[in-house]
């Protein structure tokens, strides 16, 4: 089953999910405090009563809790970050591994990125403006809102801006008004951890290196598989190729086994 295949399945397309920002230290705050073994629901309700988030007031510690309620469902594919979180990895390499959990539930946000923002990147588009989105939006939420509703023109256009703004919130790209492509690239331990989860849902290497989730972090199959013959290189993990067959060893068993390791 392909990665996008099986992410896909649990996507939801809701711009509530996008509407509030990334919440990045936000959710590394919460994590630092969440107790593996406690439901999520236990973990937020916690969240509620003590604002270990440092929230500036009660309305904006709701919206923050309601967000990732909606976000975290699955308490087995948190636990990773919430390991990495703990053991203070650092916030520029956490952030994309966030992103990629964000992009298995976030349907909205996932096929911006990997749809509209990962082929503006690669037609050298210098200049992004909202209204550019707007017409991606309307293709993708027409119909599809709140039991087959549609977007107002107001609320396609703040969907657009909410989409711009969490990619820049994820380091993709600067500005405010106008924005541009940032000079992004993913941090090695990122790209590990990425591998230990995406090898999980596509154990098959070739298809693994074609996925389209690594258009979230825009790049292509052909960056990809430049990285994992650089890592080869360093001993980093073990990628053989030989014609159409490829394979793929990575250094731990599991993501949690490679988060353990990352902050031990």
């Amino acid at each position: 089953m392909s990665a996008q295949r099986c992410s896909g399945e649990r996507r939801k397309l809701s711009t509530r999910l996008i509407r509030k920002g990334a919440l990045i230290e936000e959710t590394y705050a919460a994590l630092q405090h969440w107790k593996l073994g406690k439901s999520i629901k236990e973990n937020l309700r916690r969240i509620q009563e003590t604002n270990v988030v440092g929230a500036k007031n009660a309305g904006w510690l709701h919206e923050i809790v309601v967000t990732l309620s909606s976000r975290f469902t699955d308490e087995a594919s948190l636990e990773p970050l919430v390991v990495l979180a703990q053991g203070r990895f650092p916030l520029d390499k956490w952030r994309p591994c966030l992103l990629w959990h964000i992009g298995t539930i976030d349907e909205l946000y996932y096929r911006f990125a990997t749809e509209w923002l990962y082929q503006e990147h690669r037609a050298g588009v210098y200049l992004i403006r909202t209204e550019d989105v707007v017409p991606f939006v309307h293709m993708l939420t027409d119909g599809r809102i709140a039991s087959g509703g549609t977007l107002s023109e107001y609320g396609a256009v703040r969907a657009a801006r909410d989409l711009l703004l969490m990619a820049s919130d994820f380091g993709l790209l600067t500005g405010s008004q106008t924005r541009q492509f940032a000079s992004y690239h993913l941090p090695e331990e990122s790209f590990l951890y990425l591998l230990h989860v995406m090898v999980e849902q596509e154990p098959n290497a070739n298809r693994l290196v074609h996925s389209p989730d690594w258009r979230m972090f825009l790049m292509s199959p052909e960056d990809v598989e430049r990285e994992l013959f650089r890592l080869h290189q360093y001993r980093k993990l073990q990628y053989d190729v030989a014609g159409s067959l490829s394979q793929l060893t990575l250094p731990c068993r599991s993501p949690i086994e490679y988060a353990r390791e990352l902050v031990a």
